[in-house]
Order: C-alpha cells, then sequence, then structure tokens
C-alpha cells in the first residue's frame, strides 16, 4: 500500500490535499493501492471526506484506534439520557439544579456537538464531544477553565486515549504526556509525534510493501526521523526548496532537516523537472530526486475547446491565497493604475485568508482597495471549491508570486484555456507557461512590465484569442493519462530496487 501522509483535510481544501486526493485518482485507475494518512484528528473530518469523495480511503490515528460506527445514533434517545436525572430541571436543552445550570447540550445540525458539565459554583467541570451522536472525547477543566486532560473513547465507550496538560503561559494549557492504551498495555510519549511515529511504525508493521509519501514534510520529517523501522519513505515537496527559489539559494530550514535525513529517505518528488536538476546539483543532496507534476488535468478537458467569445472583457483572476508571498498587493497596484485608462478592467481574488499571522495580509490588502476606491472593480471572493466557471469566463489569471513549487492555479488556468501573465519565477510558471504562446512571462517584481503587459494584452484582444488557441496541445504533459504514465514508470523503478 502506497501512503500518502499530510496534517488534515479541512472543509477549505489547501492546493496540497487537493493534489493528494489527485494522486489518489491516480493511482485507482494504475490499479496500485493507496490510502491518504492525516495526523490531526478533527471530529468533522468524516463529513468532509464524504464530500470530497474518499471517506473510505482516508485513515487517520485517532480514528484508526477509536473504530466508531459510521452509523448516527438516536438524537432523542442520547438526549433523553443526558437530560436523566430525579434533581434536573429540564428547560430545552439545558439542566438545572436549584436554579443552577448543571448541562447543556449544544448542537450542530441534527446532531448533539458537545455536552458542557458545569460544578455548583458554575464553573465548567467536563465538556463531552460526540460524532455521530456517539461521544468522541471528553476534556477537563480545573479552576481557572484550563484543559487538563483530554481522554479520547473507542466504540465500546471504553478510554484509550488521553492527552495530558499543564499551566503554561497566557492561560494555554502545554501538552506534557500522552498515554494510548493498545495490545492489553498503556504506552506513554511525551509529544504528539512520538504517537505519530507509533502509529505509522504500526502501518509498516502490518503492511511490508508500505511506501510512505510524505506532502507535509513540517509535520512528516520529524516523524519520519523517529521510525526505526525499514520503509520506504519519500518526500513530495510543493513550494520551492529555497529562500530565494535559485538553485544556489539558501534552503528553507524545513528543507535543511530533509537533507540532514540522507539515507534515511529513499528520495524527494519535485513537480518540474527544472527543480529536480537543481536539487541534484546541491552537494548536500545524496538521495535520488524524482521530477512528476504534482496535479494533472483531466483528458476530456483538453479535447475540448471553450469559445474565446465566452469570455469576459478586461476580466482578471487572481487564486491565491491571501499570503505575503503571493504579492498581491502588486498586483492590485497595477489594477488600479490600469483602471485610469481601461475603466473596463476588473480583478476577481480567489483565496482564503491566511491567518498565521492574525490576517495581516488580507487586512492589509483590504485597506488598500478601500483607500483607492477601487471596491467596485477589485474584488475579494474567498474560497471557491470549483473554479470552473471562473477560469473559462476569465480573460487572463494572473501570478505575482514570489515563488512556486508548480502552481496549480497555472496549470488550471491554461487547462481551461485561460492564458497566464505570471512573474518569470521557479518553479512552476515558466515551465507551464510559453512565453508569447500561452501567456507572458515577466521578469520578477517588475510591476512597470505588469502593467505594461496587461494593457497590450487586455487592448489587443486577438492576442489573447490566438494564446486561447494555443493552449491546449501544450498541456499534454499534464493530462491525467501522461502524470499516470510519470507515476507508473515512477512505481516499477522503486519496485525493481
Amino acid at each position: 500500500m502506497h501512503y500518502f501522509i499530510t496534517s488534515r483535510i479541512d472543509k477549505l481544501t489547501s492546493a496540497i490535499e487537493l493534489a493528494e486526493i489527485k494522486r489518489l485518482k491516480i493511482f485507482k485507475s494504475l490499479q496500485i493501492p493507496a490510502k491518504i494518512i492525516t495526523l490531526v484528528y478533527s471530529r468533522y473530518q468524516q463529513h468532509v471526506w464524504r464530500e470530497l469523495g474518499i471517506e473510505h480511503d482516508v485513515i487517520n490515528p485517532i480514528a484508526y484506534f477509536q473504530r466508531l460506527s459510521d452509523h448516527k445514533n438516536s438524537t432523542a434517545k442520547l438526549r433523553k439520557e443526558l437530560l436523566s436525572g430525579d434533581q434536573l430541571v429540564i428547560q430545552e436543552n439545558r439542566g438545572f439544579i436549584n436554579d443552577r445550570l448543571r448541562i447543556e447540550i449544544n448542537m450542530y445540525g441534527d446532531e448533539i456537538d458537545y455536552v458542557t458539565y458545569l460544578d455548583r459554583w458554575g464553573f465548567t467541570d467536563r465538556r463531552d464531544f460526540y460524532v455521530n451522536n456517539q461521544l468522541s472525547f471528553s476534556e477537563y477543566f480545573d479552576d481557572k477553565g484550563k484543559l487538563i486532560t483530554r481522554t479520547y473513547f473507542d466504540y465500546q465507550g471504553i478510554a484509550f486515549l488521553t492527552y495530558h496538560y499543564r499551566g503554561g503561559p497566557g492561560n494555554v494549557p502545554v501538552l506534557t504526556l500522552i498515554q494510548l492504551r493498545h495490545s492489553n498495555s498503556w504506552i506513554q510519549f511525551d509529544q504528539e509525534i512520538n504517537f505519530w511515529a507509533y502509529f505509522l511504525t504500526l502501518i509498516v508493521k502490518q503492511d511490508s510493501a508500505a511506501v510512505l509519501y510524505s506532502d507535509r514534510e513540517d509535520y512528516v520529517v520529524p516523524i519520519f526521523k523517529l521510525m526505526n523501522i525499514s520503509a520506504k519513505k519519500f518526500i513530495i515537496l510543493h513550494s520551492a526548496f529555497t529562500q530565494n527559489a535559485q538553485a544556489d539559494g539558501e534552503p528553507f530550514p524545513y528543507i535543511k532537516e530533509i537533507f540532514d535525513l540522507g539515507n534515511q529517505l529513499s528520495g524527494i518528488i519535485v513537480s518540474t523537472s527544472h527543480e529536480a536538476n537543481d536539487l541534484k546539483k546541491r552537494p548536500e543532496v545524496k538521495i535520488p530526486c524524482y521530477a512528476i507534476p504534482v496535479s494533472f488535468l483531466p483528458d476530456s478537458l483538453l479535447e475540448k475547446q471553450v469559445p474565446f467569445e465566452s469570455r469576459i472583457p478586461g476580466q482578471l483572476i487572481a487564486v491565491a491565497r491571501l499570503t505575503p508571498v503571493k504579492q498581491l498587493d502588486q498586483l492590485i497596484n497595477a489594477v488600479i493604475l490600469l483602471h485610469q485608462k481601461l475603466p473596463f478592467i476588473d480583478l476577481k481574488i480567489y483565496g482564503y485568508d491566511d491567518d498565521w499571522q492574525n490576517y495581516e495580509t488580507s487586512t492589509a490588502l483590504h485597506h488598500l482597495v478601500k483607500n483607492a476606491d477601487a471596491a467596485n472593480y477589485i474584488h475579494f471572493c474567498g474560497y471557491l471549491k470549483d473554479l470552473t466557471q471562473v477560469y473559462q469566463s476569465a480573460d487572463i489569471e494572473v501570478i505575482t508570486s514570489a515563488y512556486e513549487g508548480f502552481s496549480m492555479a497555472t496549470l488550471e488556468a491554461l487547462g481551461h484555456g485561460c492564458p497566464v501573465v505570471s512573474y518569470d519565477i521557479n518553479y512552476g510558471p515558466n515551465e507551464l507557461i510559453k512565453n508569447n504562446k500561452t501567456g507572458n512571462l515577466i521578469p520578477a517584481g517588475d510591476t512597470w512590465s505588469l502593467q505594461r503587459t496587461l494593457s497590450n494584452l487586455l487592448i489587443h484582444r486577438e492576442i489573447l484569442k490566438r494564446y486561447n488557441q494555443n493552449i491546449s496541445k501544450t498541456m499534454l504533459p499534464y493530462s491525467q493519462t501522461s502524470v499516470a504514465k510519470d507515476w507508473s514508470t515512477f512505481i516499477s523503478q522503486i519496485n525493481a530496487d
């Protein structure tokens, strides 16, 4: 079995996890067994997996040991059980004793989400969390409301996993101990990575043919370091490996950790031949490097031509998270200036706010638009699951990133016949875009060239039409059939080693 390891798959599915799901589809088409492993537990994960059509293709460590039923228990029956007690006075989903709230049921749709238990002084003592109206875990708190323990229960209601916490600065609890009941004994771990390493080792012991792929190196590399078992392990890089996206640049700290693994790794997989060749030139890289596109375009998509006439003149799009590396301020400023002579120009930005820096980038970008009184032609559209209509109606997609590992947005835009204007950056755009044939590559950070190029294309739409007609034949190496062949060749190679 081949296992693709990530942190989690959320409702706002990131490009990395979407790439995993597409890879899963490739492996199924090749009849090669594969699963996704998500390390972080979420009570809502089954709903998300179901919506994405992968509910039977994902393994989570806690869910693996927990084995809750997919069947949803009766809400009415559970509510009756929770609110039973001679002393309780029931008011809807709350129970009182001597006019003091002692139990409160919170709903998620038609299911019980969590239940809070309070002591006689009104302090929260315990909170129980449910999945399909089955108890998943309980949290216990001290008299200051700080988390003390989180205990998970299996399908029989038996505790099998406990996270222990101690007081930390700013009322933030610090994880100090994890206890797992497995194979008739209690096993202790100091950190989650130790627990995850135990789980992955268990997977390998049960499956001697296991091949592990890391899609989130910041999570997985420390785990690989802890695993004392022989298995094929690969790192899939979804971004540039140096901080300036140049071959001789300074690697990111987490990339250095990958290099330090040495022969503990079987190889590194990147999305472009350019990045693979740059990696091979590094003296510290002593393991094989492979180039396989991180995503693909359906064969059917490349077989049809979206009529150029269906595109909206002046419609620009950017598909990117609102983070500093995407440099969306440069695009916004360019559009603000262009609007003075091209009043029909319109920019729609699709992507979720990145909360890593307390929404600093998102806030700054919104202020930029507001201060320029540009909200009527520059729009923040948020995360959109299906961008098909967006790509098919736009004139141009614009990429202003400082660097890209592959750029799924570029691939998908081109796949739908939408020309792309991008900074000439490593590693995806300058390999995907054929300059002056399917789009334009301009010097990185050159905002004047960005304005001039966009203006020229929007005024001379016959150029855009020519780009549109050229695209399909240049994208064949990224078709599902072609990428499936790349993976088939790779797997044959590693099986022969």
